[in-house]
This record gives C-alpha cells, structure tokens and sequence, in this order.
C-alpha cells in the first residue's frame, strides 16, 4: 500500500461513493442516482442520517468479509500483519501517532460495547451479558485514560497521570462489577450442583 494510499484524504465518502463500493462487493441494488438518494435521505431524516446508515451499511458487509477472511488458516503473524492493515488503512498505524491509534481501538471497544449495554438493559438476559457491558465499559475508559496520558509516565507529568484518577476509579468500578455478575452465575451454578 502506498503513503498516498495509506493516508486517506479525511473528506467525507459521498452516499454514491459509497452505494458504489456497496454495488462491488453484490450489497447494493439501487440505482445509485441522486434522486434515489434524496428521496431515502428524506424518509431517513436528512442526508447525515442517510449517509451515516449507508457507512454503516458498507461497514458491515465490509466486517462481514473480514470475519469470513479470519477464518483462513494463517499463521498468528499472518493474521496479525492482516489485522494491523486495518489499522494502517484507518491511519492508526504502528508508525502513527499512539494516541490516534488507542482513539481508534477505543472507538472499535464502543461500537463493540453498544449491543451489548443494549441487551444487558433487558433483566431475563441474566447476568452474563451485563458482565460483557460492564467488562466493555471498563475497557473503553481504561483506553481513555491511555489515550489521554499517553507519554505522561515517561516523561514524569503527575499531573496528567493525576487528572486520570476519576476515570480510572470509573474503569475499576466497572470491572469489578463485571466480576460480580460473573460471580453471579457462578453460584448460581453451584447451587444446582455444578
């Protein structure tokens, strides 16, 4: 991949850019005309709307190839080089700025966290999945805190190490919480013998 292609130009795709990319891999079906696109802008709610489900749209099939792609028998190295790709391509690469890189994976642990916070809202899914909320939630703010202090120790800045108390407190809280759902299940399954 070339410097020029690794470093994307951070302009927005367009909605037919992106129906087009959609079109390539079989995933859209429409006619990719702008009045197609205003009038699905509109029943969406606006063109942001519109565009931001399109993205999303494009992002899952994209993620649905990568999952079907992780299933080829490599070497951890070769899998490794292949998931650091996406990174690069996200300019979040090894070369980059560390704080960018961290924001990025960061972003990835909240997208990831999302559904299950959602579905940990519903009591009769038990305590596990509110254990996988708790555990994502920690994660993101433990990322928060790398992201934010990144360089802090090295250099010896208390007081950027100092102002990441509370979110660490925050991460803490929240894993332990995790573990106490955990805990949860655990006895439960104890007492029925298991």
């Amino acid at each position: 991949m070339s410097e020029q292609q690794k470093h994307r130009d951070e302009t927005p795709a367009t909605v037919e850019q992106i129906a087009a990319a959609m079109s390539a891999l079989g995933m859209y079906h429409g006619e990719n005309t702008p009045k197609e696109h205003a009038e699905e802008a509109a029943r969406l709610g606006g063109p942001d709307a519109y565009r931001v489900r399109m993205v999303n749209a494009l992002l899952g099939v994209v993620q649905t190839e990568a999952a079907l792609a992780d299933g080829v028998k490599l070497d951890d190295d070769a899998h490794h080089a292949a998931w650091e790709q996406q990174l690069t391509a996200a300019g979040a690469g090894l070369d980059e700025d560390p704080a960018k890189r961290v924001e990025f994976i960061r972003w990835q642990v909240l997208r990831a966290g999302t559904p299950l916070r959602l579905m940990a809202q519903n009591r009769e899914v038990g305590p596990i999945p509110l254990a996988a909320a708790h555990a994502a939630t920690g994660l993101h703010t433990l990322l928060g805190v790398i992201a934010a202090s990144q360089g802090a120790v090295a250099t010896g800045d208390v007081a950027t190490l100092a102002a990441q108390v509370e979110q660490l407190q925050a991460a803490r809280e929240a894993l332990e919480t995790a573990i106490g759902n955990t805990d949860l299940l655990l006895d439960m399954l104890k007492s029925v013998g298991l």
